[in-house]
């Protein structure tokens, strides 16, 4: 652009004369440090400063529409402080928990008279179900926020000093709100393995080569990447013939992306992981990646209009024993197949493993579908969409010689909801789309 510019007019002129609206797009997309020297290299920009209505547009765009409750700062402070570096956190990530996996909420709050305007990272817990809950019927439940993490300035002693992050967990684990950090951290060759009586096994990669497309490489916070540290644990658990199996961490051959991780001294979102009944030797602290949201309209399945690309997202499925869990359907962009990958798991199939596939190309007719679909509530078929594709079943471990595939058809009967029949285990999985809460 500058090889255009009349001999006269510096690149920093030329920006300070472009449309507002151009402006106000370069701005939200610079990083802290260079929006803050570029206002500094003008005097027409660096007018910017003082003019509350741009740095309001801007943070609007995150939501934010009133700073009552952030201490008297101008929205300047806010957005250059807090949103900027922050705010592209807002929304889901997933953790690299083995087995398990998990899930951070980031969501803005504007505050109230208890407590500041910020940011705040809930975690994400399903309820354990009891033995009775096995008896009724298999229904997805929501999940259970936690806020662990706060990004706000109440611990400030000036207008513009940075915003503090600091864990909030519950009193009886800790003494008190405390120092956090939260790190982006290189792509790393890092990954899972576990260690039994008979051998080392690897665990699936999260993100692997097949299972990416949940991945949202535009929400990383603007701070400094560090890089990712490397551990080979292999020569330590190699010659041990454990009695309980053991997770450890070695590189694979897979490069997995740039991540954030959360730490604090008291280790209190690495406590919140799910029951694993495995020993996790593995020293450094979890990764977690944006989860991709998607916004389809509704649409009832069996209308004219309707794709299998509408099925594309998140969703809450139901799991048998293991209760609720996240799975990201996918649609292959060269063919018709829709898989549904575990975003979170259990110890029979783990997150970034493949739940089941089917293919969408191919509905199913009435006279396949299994007389076990009709004892599943599917009376009404017309209602419904089905597809036929084979599912993942394992014993706990998830190792290669326990893992099998099985019949199963899926029918999507209403725009968010759909259910999985497992044929040859008479069993059905009931899913909800995820949508995003408002407020």
């Amino acid at each position: 652009m500058a090889d255009n510019l009349h001999p006269n007019t510096s690149p920093t002129n030329f920006v300070a004369g472009l449309p507002y609206d151009v402006l106000l797009e370069i701005l939200r997309l610079l990083r802290p440090v260079d929006l803050l020297h570029l206002l500094s290299c003008s005097r027409s920009l660096s007018a910017l400063v003082n003019e509350e209505s741009t740095w309001r547009n801007l943070s609007t765009s995150y939501g934010l529409h009133d700073i009552e409750h952030f201490g008297g700062r101008s929205w300047f402070t806010i957005y250059t402080r807090l949103l900027l570096p922050y705010g592209p956190m807002l929304g889901l990530w997933a953790g690299d928990y083995p087995y398990t996996g998990g899930i951070l909420d980031v969501r803005l709050h504007p505050g109230d008279r208890h407590t500041p305007g910020g940011i705040v990272i809930d975690a994400w817990q399903f309820r354990l179900l009891q033995p009775e809950d096995l008896d009724g019927p298999e229904r997805p439940e929501p999940p259970i926020r936690t806020p662990r993490v706060r990004i706000d300035f109440s611990t400030a002693s000036a207008p513009h000093e940075i915003p503090f992050v600091m864990c909030c967990c519950n009193k009886r684990l800790t003494p008190a709100p405390h120092a956090a950090s939260i790190e982006v951290l290189s792509p790393t060759y890092q990954g899972h393995f576990l260690r039994t009586r008979q051998g080392t096994y690897s665990h699936p990669d999260f993100p692997s080569s097949q299972s990416h497309g949940w991945l949202d490489k535009s929400r990383y916070p603007h701070l400094r990447c560090r890089p990712s540290s490397v551990e080979d644990q292999t020569p330590q658990v190699s010659q041990l013939h454990p009695r309980i199996p053991i997770v450890f961490t070695a590189p694979t051959v897979y490069k997995k992306p740039t991540a954030i991780s959360i730490h604090c001294r008291h280790g209190c979102v690495d406590r919140i992981r799910p029951f694993l009944g495995f020993d996790d030797v593995v020293p450094s602290a979890p990764r977690y990646y944006p989860l991709r949201h998607d916004v389809h309209p509704d649409l009832h399945p069996v209308s004219n209009d309707w794709h299998p690309r509408l099925l594309v997202g998140l969703w809450l499925g139901s799991h048998g024993p293991h209760g609720t869990e996240c799975l990201y359907f996918d649609l292959d962009g060269t063919s018709s197949i829709l898989r549904a990958w575990k975003i979170t798991g259990d110890e029979n199939v783990p997150r970034g493993a493949l739940s089941w596939e089917v293919d969408t190309g191919v509905p199913y007719t009435m006279s396949q579908v299994p007389t076990c679909a009709l004892e599943q509530g599917l009376d009404d078929l017309a209602r419904y969409r089905l597809f036929g594709g084979t599912g993942t079943i394992s014993a706990r471990g998830y190792l290669p010689h326990q893992t099998q595939s099985t019949a199963v058809v899926l029918a999507v009967g209403e725009a968010d909801t759909s259910k999985m029949i497992w044929v040859e285990m008479d069993e059905c999985s009931a899913y909800q789309r995820y949508k995003v809460r408002s407020g």
